[in-house]
């Protein structure tokens, strides 16, 4: 009789073992696996970047204020495939940027006037402007300084002086394609987002500490390269517009890759985590970022974000 219940109840300790041994090696396994790829991660293998902001002259654009259209739009392809988002991020007005990118320009986000100005899709976003105080007292102010050539941007237009040489007019006439030219700046009705000033004398430190002085809490003046300054609203900055963008689209820091080279991109590449300063910058500007993109006649913008579209990894000069 108790041979019978041994042999009906008898438990082979071979078969018991297996199956927990198993399911343990599984779960080791398994955690093994999220530990490498949090690893992975953090070494930058498989973050998945959601938005990319450029600035234009002196990034984006070569000395010839061009780009490699045939490669932009192959890897433009594959950033739409991916629903990676593609910013134009530039001091510039609205209506340059988008003569940039005539074949998908609507297609586009476009952070304009340093961040006064926001479009998505065709859509406005945001819109930011100096007061009418304000305004005057620099318009006031710019009369006095002969050396400094002036352009005042509202939304949808561009001003400058009748009386400025027609040299510099058609110098400029790239960056305002739609400029109009008025005999006083007093005269312009429609609220103002940004006063672009060039110096040809190239004394921008010392007229950048000249209108400092008589600036109010209201606005802000920003060195935005190549012998320009931009008069813009205090609080208006291309960092506060990817802020807007990142809030807009649901997207964090750590899936946002930047490309500037002047000090009106710094609070841009300091927003995000991937924020490349590029080759040709000054050398207190590359100091302060810790990636960097080779430079503007190297396709160096094109060249980051193919090598992170290839290899899901992230370039570094």
């Amino acid at each position: 009789m108790m041979g019978f219940y041994d042999n009906c109840f008898h438990i082979n300790p071979s078969s018991f073992y297996y199956p927990y041994f198993s399911c343990l090696f599984i779960n080791i396994s398994l955690i093994f696996y999220v530990i490498m790829l949090i690893y992975q991660i953090k070494e930058n293998k498989f973050m998945a970047i959601k938005m990319i902001a450029v600035d234009m002259d002196g990034t984006f654009l070569d000395e010839n204020s061009s780009y490699n259209q045939k490669r932009f739009d192959h890897i433009y392809q594959i950033l739409k495939d991916r629903g990676i988002r593609f910013v134009v991020a530039s001091g510039n007005p609205y209506k340059k940027l988008q003569n940039c990118f005539p074949h998908i320009q609507n297609e586009l986000t476009y952070i304009a006037e340093n961040g006064g100005y926001i479009i998505s899709e065709g859509k406005e976003l945001y819109f930011a402007h100096i007061s009418s105080q304000d305004s005057q007292l620099i318009i006031d102010t710019l009369q006095t300084m002969p050396d400094v050539l002036c352009w005042v941007c509202t939304k949808n237009q561009s001003y400058t002086l009748e009386s400025l040489p027609e040299h510099y007019y058609q110098m400029f006439l790239p960056y305002f394609p739609h400029v109009k030219k008025v005999q006083n700046f007093s005269l312009i009705k429609e609220p103002i987002v940004k006063f672009a000033l060039y110096l040809p004398q190239q004394n921008t430190t010392q007229r950048i500490h000249d209108l400092t002085q008589i600036a109010s809490q209201d606005i802000r003046i920003v060195d935005s390269g190549h012998a320009c300054i931009d008069i813009i609203p205090r609080f208006v900055s291309k960092g506060m517009a990817i802020q807007l963008l990142m809030k807009e689209f649901h997207i964090s820091p750590d899936e946002v890759m930047a490309f500037g080279d002047a000090d009106n991109d710094r609070e841009m590449l300091s927003t995000v985590k991937y924020g490349y300063v590029m080759a040709n910058a000054k050398e207190e500007m590359k100091k302060d970022f810790q990636w960097m993109a080779p430079g503007f006649n190297d396709e160096g913008v094109l060249e980051v974000i193919d090598y992170y579209l290839q290899n899901n990894s992230f370039f570094n000069l």
